[in-house]
């Protein structure tokens, strides 16, 4: 684990400015196969996922494997060795977003592999992609993979890499491999699956060999494999901060979150576990970020946040839950004395009925009250995340909900808005949701920018024309992932114009096809089966009434597990 050694073996310039900053995992050639790890963005922000990070863990710790590290700001060469990407056996990507589909082709392209798996011959190399977007709905980059991860891939990827390797030595062909690869759980191979249409509408699915449909959603005990920082950078996105992984899943399930799908069922580390990975990266770094999908349910939260006092570090966290600190000034406390400054919450709406239909609970009153005692407790600053787009509008009570927090205390700029435009994903509650037009989203989005400069609140939003790109990837279709291939061309997958002339060709209209799609027929998305929390139906826009008795039905979807 010598990182000096690492050093030497730059063969780039600029490589040097991130390998010598960097403490843990040195990823040596010390296996007959290789894998390129890639980032479908730069340096900074790879460091600081976690599922990059696990990715390299699991490449390091696969006997007869070794890795180098790809990131769109560090050249078309490997960070460690100066490899084309070409030269690798695999190459696995982590698609987190929607959006991060186009670096991901764009880095295929430039490393001089053909985008679409049936061009490519047996000399090149294996295209593995995972993470939140292939799980959530797989189709939209079916034409450029090989083999989709579907779940977590702690669970899938061992069994994977093993097999590979095993047929790769027997001489197997390409075709072979994904024959093979069909028999494991979690794995999604698009070449032998294709969708029949009717028109625009999907009536079903061609399968070949031994496919099963849909694909399980794969998961693993958290006890089995640590998930933390293994290669520490201070250049990371969040600067001299290392990261450790408390649990995943979450007690609610808001109508609205992917995360509470694709994370499922709730489970949480042993504080012994959790020790020994503190104790790790504690020797890198004086911050520790505590990482999960609902850190405050975490049974040795106060332990974790002793330790760390003790060790003299200072604690970040993710945003929070409202409903859990409501009320519970011990748990503000324990967190401002380790060391927290900001406070994230996210009520999302100014209204109580929308708030309490999409699973956030508390009245506007307790709310308030909420951010008051963050305040009063010594927070430095208190970040709100809210959502724009809400069917039937919203925006007027979340400005009136700020103005009256703004009364309340004597400076505004100790408040930060950051907004986002409600994008139904795939396996929610709301995968059927009719959304607002892209034209609401605009003006909702000029009214909200405009109010709050009056009141001093600073905030950061989304583009609605980049929200919009990325709602008609998230419900997209093999038809879409096949028009990326015009899109990159002058980069125009960021013009609205250039998806209006490419979706004209489908007979799909740019305003209103995103709006909701699949009326009839399948979804993209059946492919997969997300497992535990099935909701049996999805909402259409009909059934959005925030006020009245859905108030009950949006309680019980958010109680505790």
């Amino acid at each position: 684990m010598c990182r000096p050694s690492c050093a030497r073996r730059i063969g780039k310039r600029g490589s040097d400015e991130f390998l010598v900053k960097e403490k843990g995992l040195c990823l040596t050639r010390k296996g007959q196969y290789s894998i390129a790890l890639c980032f479908p963005g730069p340096y900074a922000l790879g460091m600081a996922h976690l599922g990059f990070q696990s990715l390299t863990r699991i490449v390091w710790e696969t006997p007869n494997f070794w890795g180098d590290r790809f990131f769109t700001d560090t050249g078309p060469s490997s960070l460690a060795f100066s490899l084309p990407l070409s030269a690798f056996h695999i190459v696995a990507f982590s698609l987190s977003f929607e959006l991060d589909i186009f670096p991901f082709l764009f880095m295929l392209r430039e490393g001089g592999i053909s985008l679409l798996t049936g061009e490519r011959t047996e000399r090149d190399p294996f295209v593995l992609v995972g993470g939140p977007v292939v799980t959530l709905n797989p189709e939209v980059v079916a034409p450029f993979v090989d083999c989709a991860v579907i779940g977590e891939g702690e669970a899938v990827l061992p069994a994977l890499f093993f097999l590979w390797s095993r047929l790769r030595g027997e001489g197997a062909s390409k075709r072979e491999v994904k024959e093979a690869l069909l028999s494991l759980p979690g794995v999604y191979v698009p070449e032998y699956c294709t969708p029949r249409y009717r028109g625009n509408v999907i009536k079903g699915w061609e399968i070949e060999r031994r496919v099963t449909l849909p694909v399980k959603r794969q998961w693993r005990d958290l006890e089995d494999f640590e998930t933390r920082t293994f290669i520490y950078t201070p250049s990371s996105h969040f600067k001299d901060t290392a990261l450790v992984e408390l649990n995943r899943g979450c007690r609610y399930r808001c109508r609205f979150c992917a995360g509470s799908c694709i994370y499922s069922p709730l489970r949480q580390r042993s504080f012994p576990l959790v020790l020994r990975m503190l104790n790790t990266v504690c020797e890198w770094s004086n911050k520790v970020g505590l990482v999960g999908s609902d850190v405050l349910s975490y049974p040795a939260l106060e332990e974790v946040i002793g330790f760390l006092r003790r060790r003299g570090k200072k604690l970040t966290i993710s945003s929070l839950s409202g409903r859990d600190l409501f009320e519970r000034e011990y748990l503000l406390r324990l967190l401002r004395e380790g060391g927290l400054e900001t406070i994230t919450l996210a009520p999302e709406s100014g209204d109580p009925s929308v708030r309490l239909f999409l699973g956030k609970g508390l009245a506007n009153d307790d709310w308030i009250e909420l951010v008051l005692e963050c305040l009063q407790k010594g927070f430095r600053r208190v970040k709100l995340y809210f959502m724009l787009g809400k069917p039937r509008g919203g925006v007027e009570e979340d400005l009136d909900f700020l103005r009256c927090l703004v009364e309340k205390i004597q400076s505004p700029s100790r408040l930060f808005v950051s907004y986002s435009f409600l994008v139904p994903k795939p396996h929610t509650f709301l995968e059927d949701l009719e959304v607002a037009s892209l034209d609401t989203w605009k003006k909702e989005k000029e009214v909200f920018e405009r109010e709050l400069r009056k009141m001093g609140i600073p905030f950061s939003g989304e583009s609605p024309r980049l929200s919009w790109i990325e709602l008609v990837l998230a419900r997209g279709d093999r038809k879409i992932g096949l028009c990326l291939l015009e899109l990159l061309e002058g980069r125009g997958f960021t013009s609205l114009p250039s998806w209006r002339k490419v979706l004209a060709r489908l007979g799909r209209d740019i305003e209103e096809w995103p709006r909701m799609p699949w009326r009839e027929g399948s979804k993209p998305w059946g492919v997969v089966h997300i497992g535990v929390w099935d909701s049996g139906r999805s909402l259409g826009s009909d059934e959005w009434q925030p006020a009245g008795e859905n108030q009950e039905g949006a309680r019980n979807h958010c109680l505790s597990l």
